[in-house]
C-alpha cells in the first residue's frame, strides 16, 4: 500500500488537501472518496477505513473540506 500528501484545486480556488492510498497493482483500480462531516478531519480516524478498502484492492482518496483540517478557505 502506498500513501500518498495530495492537495488539489476546490469550488473558488481552494486548496484542498488530503491523502491518497493505493495498492502495490500493476494495473488501474477502482477508487472511493471519503471525508468526515462538516466538523471533523481526515486525521479522526478515517485512515483505518482507508487502509481496510486500499487492502481490499481500492484506491482511496481521504481529503479534509474547505475550512477544516489541512485545507484552506475561512468560514
Amino acid at each position: 500500500m502506498l500513501k500518498t500528501l495530495v492537495e488539489f484545486e476546490g469550488h473558488g480556488g481552494v486548496t484542498l488537501r488530503g491523502d491518497f492510498y493505493r495498492p502495490e497493482a500493476p494495473r488501474p483500480v477502482p477508487g472511493v472518496v471519503m471525508t468526515h462531516g462538516f466538523s471533523a478531519t481526515r486525521s479522526m480516524c478515517l485512515a483505518s477505513f482507508a487502509e481496510t478498502f486500499c487492502r481490499a484492492g481500492l484506491a482511496v482518496l481521504v481529503y479534509d473540506h474547505r475550512c477544516l483540517g489541512d485545507s484552506d478557505g475561512r468560514p
